[in-house]
């Protein structure tokens, strides 16, 4: 989950741009896409699990598409402004 997190927040931050060119993904592979370092990452990530009676299971990496929503909609609640634009490289 944490990883999930650090990974997820990629899609903020400005070396986590995909850009295009004639139509096509500049970024083809790791050279050209820096993923978040441990320098980069949050401070601290708390993770519950809760308590189950049922088989354990794998969960996948249901935090990397929601933790970018979920930053910038908190953002929002703090400015008062609407962030439309990834990366945010003006907060």
């Amino acid at each position: 989950m944490q990883g999930g997190v650090s990974f997820g927040i990629t899609q903020l931050m400005p070396k986590g741009a995909i850009t295009l060119k004639d139509g096509r993904v500049e970024q083809r592979n790791w050279d050209g896409y820096a993923p978040p370092y441990i320098k980069d990452a949050p401070v601290t990530v708390d993770v519950h699990i809760v308590p189950s009676m049922e088989k354990p299971s794998g969960c996948g990496e249901p935090q990397v598409p929601v933790i970018s929503p979920a930053i910038v909609n908190a953002l929002s609640q703090l400015t008062d402004k609407r962030y439309r634009r990834l990366p945010l490289t003006e907060i």
